[in-house]
């Protein structure tokens, strides 16, 4: 995954979270490393405030969703834990549907 799919993958699931309180936690359940990562390392390198002038609507929806993923507790996901769950995933063979 690029840096590019990364942030919109991010992007997606904060702004997701933040019209479904679950998202984050069937993204958890359903062990969507990737996405989780993605949104994680977001919010911890907080919205480019740039993103403010060119895009007020997204600035505002980001910071708004990165505000409740700290007060909901979420900062407690390590990034790095992550990495190495997507990165072990993805070299494994998918199995089947339980």
């Amino acid at each position: 995954m690029n840096k590019r799919e990364r942030w919109v993958a991010g992007v997606s699931l904060l702004r997701d979270y933040l019209r479904d309180d679950l998202a984050l936690a069937r993204t958890l359940r359903e062990r969507r490393w990737f996405d989780l990562l993605a949104a994680v390392e977001l919010a911890n390198k907080d919205v480019d405030p740039s993103l403010a002038v060119t895009d007020p609507a997204l600035y505002k929806a980001l910071r708004d969703a990165i505000t409740k993923f700290f007060l909901r507790g979420y900062g407690c996901l390590d990034a790095r834990l992550l990495r190495l769950k997507a990165e072990k995933e993805a070299k494994a063979p998918h199995r089947a549907a339980e």
